[in-house]
């Protein structure tokens, strides 16, 4: 029956040749591929042929015995003798198995008797090949064929059944073995490397069995869920900045407000020295009763307290005390400088009136050792940003009207201390007293 052979090699006209020397001419060429293999990117690849030949392998059978001859009787194989030295120390099995096949035919031939027929279904032993020489090997078409040294394959001996005549080696489990032990010796690489034409039975892809993963089963290990923050929300809503409010990360109310206030500035203190001048900018009476809180801790009288506003109507400032603007700021100046206490100056301002250059313009006259500024707690935060960045230099804000906002800690965003909460010094301990009383109200 025809056999396909695939054929290797690096030149095409050379198994062009070596297929016409060993098949003759009526061989027939399946297909030719040009294989790259190995490099980069299409770069320093290496290139070889493949050539897939069908050559008719069918043994010719010696034709049968008239009916009624004798048939001779069966005389049991007898052991091969040893191999001659220069066969036992090649290192070609092939050409080994070959040559004990041409020894047993020159024995059945001496002997004038063919071979016994096996019965149905018995196991042939296996025969021990040893290595032979290299030069059955050539004859073969292999010449760059070489197996390991001191190696034998395992070859079950079967000898077929025969009707009559000479010693026959047909093609099936014998062709199966020379393919197999073919395809093992060339996966070592010698042939390979050597670059030289190797011809071998061609074998359809086998079909591999997708076996199914057998990896160790790794224990669950639960996702991390973040710390919990349970006072962040309640924070953010009293106004507090979100990157302030999420350093609460204490589960008690007191420790986690105390630890998103751990970086709040500290409030300034009143400027005491002599001659010092403090400028509270604001909504007249709210700065009014600022002015006369620094003015008791201070320890100086209501002459020290000086209002630069239109008018002193609706207040207890006498007129004498009043400065009309920047020149008039500057000329007191001069005197307060010269004083040996400190003094407090009120200046009307309000994002309504829109006057805050012109406040700004009397500090400077004034030579403002502090400028403190008067803030409603339920303005909108982006409208006193605006007012105070017209007044210029602010060094602190006085916060009003903090229990009527449902933020109170919206002023924050202002990124300046906080000298004054209402009627009391702002400091750590007080904002963390309001801001827990109002996270309780929250939670009631």
């Amino acid at each position: 029956m025809p056999k396909r052979l695939l054929l290797e090699g690096t030149d095409i006209e050379e198994l062009l040749t070596q297929v016409r020397n060993e098949h003759g001419p009526d061989v027939s060429i399946v297909s030719a591929d040009r294989v790259r293999t190995g490099g980069f990117a299409g770069f320093f690849a290496r290139q070889r042929y493949e050539l897939t030949v069908e050559v008719n392998d069918e043994p010719v059978r010696p034709a049968a015995p008239a009916q009624g001859s004798a048939v001779p009787a069966a005389v049991p194989v007898q052991a091969p003798t040893a191999a001659p030295a220069s066969v036992q120390s090649s290192a070609d099995p092939v050409a080994a198995l070959l040559a004990r096949a041409e020894e047993q035919e020159r024995q059945l031939g001496a002997s004038g008797s063919r071979p016994a027929v096996p019965a149905q279904g018995s196991v042939a032993a296996p025969v021990s090949v040893p290595a032979a020489s290299p030069s059955l090997g050539q004859a073969l078409g292999s010449p760059a064929f070489t197996a390991p040294s001191g190696t034998a394959q395992a070859v079950p001996s079967r000898v077929p059944a025969t009707a009559a005549g000479d010693f026959v080696v047909e093609p099936g489990a014998e062709s199966l073995a020379f393919a197999d032990m073919l395809s093992a010796l060339q996966r070592d690489g010698s042939a390979t490397r050597s670059g030289a034409l190797v011809a071998r039975a061609y074998q359809p892809p086998a079909v591999v069995e997708e076996q199914p993963a057998t990896g160790m089963a790794r224990s669950f290990h639960a996702p991390v869920i973040e710390q919990q923050r349970p006072f962040v929300r309640g924070l953010i809503e009293l106004g507090m900045p979100e990157g302030m409010a999420r350093k609460a990360t204490e589960t008690d109310m007191y420790g986690a407000v105390k630890s998103a206030l751990a970086d709040l500035p500290d409030a300034p203190g009143l400027p005491g020295n002599p001659g010092d001048v403090l400028v509270i900018v604001g909504e007249t009476h709210s700065a009014l009763r600022l002015a006369k809180k620094a003015a008791r801790i201070l320890n100086i009288g209501p002459g020290q307290i000086l209002l630069a506003a239109r008018s002193t109507a609706g207040t207890d400032i006498h007129t004498s005390r009043r400065l009309s603007g920047p020149r008039a700021a500057a000329q007191k100046a001069r005197k307060i400088h010269r004083d040996d206490v400190p003094y407090v100056v009120v200046v009307a301002s309000t994002p309504e009136e829109r006057n805050g250059e012109w406040a700004g313009a009397v500090a400077d006259a004034l030579g403002a050792t502090a400028v403190w500024a008067v803030v409603d707690a339920t303005r909108k935060t982006a409208d006193t940003a605006r007012h105070l960045r017209s007044l210029g230099k602010v060094d602190a804000v006085a916060v009003t009207a903090v229990e009527a906002t449902g933020d109170p800690a919206s002023v924050l965003h202002l990124d300046l201390p906080v000298s004054y909460l209402d009627d009391r010094p702002s400091n750590r301990q007080a904002w963390t007293a309001l801001l827990c009383e109002r996270l309780e109200e929250m939670q009631s």
